[in-house]
């Protein structure tokens, strides 16, 4: 159980402390995400816990190569394109997100750190090229190592070359961490674990469990993503199997994703 998203964040130190992390080179990770809703058993904040959780678990692998890291305050006013159409979903335009995001780089930069990586667990389009456009900015205006996590699957689909140096690209996952075959594409089974993991209270449990599974067919997978007929897909404002949540591995799930964003990180440190 995780006591809130500023646990081990720059949002709990002393400016003294930033400081000194900064005159150390230390590499700063940024969790991204953004307030929506996780169908009718999951809180709203469902991605930025997640983000959060993986920074924790991505700063202790990195520390355990020898670097020195810090977490800056989450970020979660991110892009909601999907889940528009829902109460609960906040709806933030990208180039605000964008403007934030590119902000909060700003910050870390003049506060002296030159690394700092985004950990986005949300993945909506809008959101994401918000992230990579405010990334692509920080690395060639602000000539810091600004660089974005990001899945290696998902680079041509944004017409990206894996060659791009304001990005690390993420390998694909390659274990099960889940019993069901229904992928969990939104609210399903894996986020339903994690949450239920480190913040028990935030799922009702009952109604998790009496969920049936709810999944897209190829000719319907757009509408989600973009967004506009989003409950004529899922009533309830999900998609997977979110019932089989206790079959979830969810330690396994984060020491891998951590693992993989790790070694992403690791590839483009840059030295002082």
């Amino acid at each position: 159980m995780i006591n809130g998203i500023f646990k081990d964040t720059m949002a709990n130190m002393k400016w003294t402390e930033i400081k000194n992390l900064a005159d150390k080179n230390a590499l700063v990770l940024l969790p991204l995400g953004v307030i929506e809703e996780h169908g009718p058993q999951l809180c709203l904040g469902t991605d930025i816990y997640t983000a959060h959780i993986y920074c924790l678990a991505i700063k202790e692998k990195l520390e355990e190569k020898g670097h020195k890291v810090v977490i800056a305050p989450p970020f979660y006013w991110g892009v909601c394109q999907s889940t528009g159409g829902f109460v609960g979903s906040f709806q933030i335009r990208k180039e605000t997100a964008k403007a934030l995001i590119s902000d909060i780089l700003l910050s870390l930069s003049e506060f002296g750190f030159n690394n700092v990586f985004g950990v986005n667990a949300h993945g909506d389009i809008e959101h994401n090229i918000a992230i990579i456009e405010a990334f692509r900015e920080a690395y060639e205006k602000l000539h810091i190592n600004a660089c974005y996590a990001f899945d290696e699957w998902r680079f041509p689909h944004f017409g990206l070359k894996l060659e791009e140096s304001y990005l690390c690209p993420i390998k694909p996952q390659t274990i099960n961490v889940s019993k069901t075959e229904i992928p969990d594409v939104h609210g399903g089974d894996i986020e339903t674990a994690m949450i239920y993991e480190f913040y028990p209270t935030l799922v009702d449990v009952e109604k998790a469990k009496s969920l049936p599974p709810v999944t897209l067919d190829d000719n319907n997978g757009g509408d989600w993503l973009f967004g506009g007929h989003i409950k004529e897909l899922s009533s309830q404002g999900y998609l997977g199997s979110p019932a089989d949540f206790e079959y979830v591995d969810v330690q396994k799930n984060v020491d891998d994703y951590a693992y993989r964003i790790s070694e992403a990180i690791l590839r483009r440190i840059v030295k002082a």
